[in-house]
């Protein structure tokens, strides 16, 4: 599985996204932070995605093409 961080800001009443490079690590050490608090052992992708969910992560899973990883997005709206 892939995640891919994305910041969601709003320009002229519009919500843009946007990859997140520089504060990418940032925000996956965070999940991973609260993943660890929570006491949470997610075993397969499904129960990370869901558990993220669960913490109120923004987590929306993309279509992966056959035999590649399953992407995930977190959308962000404070870096």
């Amino acid at each position: 599985m892939t995640v891919r961080v994305l910041h969601e800001r709003e320009v002229d009443g519009v919500p843009v996204r946007s990859v997140v490079s520089h504060f990418n690590k940032a925000t996956k050490g965070r999940l991973v932070r609260d993943l660890l608090v929570a006491g949470a052992r997610p075993r397969t992708a499904a129960e990370l995605i869901g558990t993220l969910r669960e913490l109120k992560h923004t987590v929306e899973e993309q279509a992966a093409a056959s035999g590649r990883a399953r992407q995930v997005d977190v959308v962000v709206t404070d870096l």
